[in-house]
This record gives structure tokens, sequence and C-alpha cells, in this order.
């Protein structure tokens, strides 16, 4: 698989987003679900992830989603199609109300790791990450400035999740 990679240094004020980027990557990945998905966030809210209202990926979703999709419901037509899902936050109050919505959306557990010393931003499929500075929260898409990294790389892919299950899982 070629490698293709995107740095793009957000500032909403001026129309640089990083919104559309989030929404392929979970797109591609409702196309072709990875084994396992990380969502690495200090913090994290229930952000829109996907807009179908004009229907441009019915073929995709279905006639089910003609309207906007939440991350955790993303993350659990994932989980329903056999993605083991990951989910490491700070031990903050702020993610509880993600959390829960998480578990009260996914018909399958899900590994919930918390770190309080957790800085690291980053969510990866099994070809492709985006890391960065930002926090996957409406700050974090619609207001910060944030420095984001989108690869479609399947070797940085696994060497992330390596690191991600090494830190949060423990050594093989």
């Amino acid at each position: 698989m070629s490698t293709w990679r995107r740095t793009v240094r957000t500032n909403p004020r001026a129309g640089v987003r990083v919104n559309e980027i989030l929404s392929t990557a979970l797109v591609s990945e409702l196309l072709d679900p990875s084994a396992h998905l990380w969502l690495v966030s200090p913090w994290v809210s229930d952000i829109i992830v996907v807009d179908n209202r004009d229907e441009h990926l019915e073929a995709v979703l279905g006639q089910d989603y003609v309207r906007t999709l939440y991350l955790t419901e993303v993350l659990a037509i994932l989980a329903s199609g056999g993605s083991t899902l990951h989910v490491a936050v700070r031990p903050d109050d702020h993610n509880n109300a993600f959390l829960s919505r998480l578990e009260r959306t996914l018909s399958h557990p899900f590994d919930l790791h918390r770190g309080e010393d957790l800085h690291e931003k980053t969510i990866c499929g099994g070809e492709w990450l985006i890391t960065g500075s930002m926090n996957f929260t409406w700050r974090g898409l619609e207001v910060n400035d944030e420095a984001v990294m989108y690869s479609v790389d399947s070797e940085l892919a696994a060497q992330t999740r390596l690191d991600l299950e090494h830190r949060w899982l423990g050594p093989a």
C-alpha cells in the first residue's frame, strides 16, 4: 500500500478545519472496518463526525442514516461490524457523558483505559491514523487552532497500535 500524509494547521475562523478529514477517515473505516480501532484523547465529546443530511453517503450508510452521525454512533456501527474498540481518556468528569452514551449505544463491550497524565490525541484504524494537538471535542473541531496529521500508512498505523497496546494493555 502506498502512503499518504497531510498535516493541517486548523484555524476555524479562517475556514481551515479538520472535520472533513475525520469524516473521511471514519467513512473509510465503515467501508472496511479494522480489527482494532483506538481513540485516545484526554477529553472527548460526542461530536458530529459525519454529515449525511444531503444523502451523499447513502450508498455507504443506507437510508437509516440520512442525518448527522455522532462519534458514539459511528463507533457502535464499527463495533457491531467486528472492530474491537479501545478508548483511552483522562479520569475527568467531562468524559462521563460521552462514555455513558457509548456504553448505551454499543451492543459489545469496549476496552476503556484511563490515565491521569494522558495528553496524546490519536484515532487509529488498520491503515490510517489522525494524531496531533486536537482533542476529540467540539472545541477541538470548531474553535481551537490545532495541528493535526492525517496519515494513510499501514506501517505507521501498525506501529501506533503496537505502541498503544504496549502502553494501555501491557507487554504481550
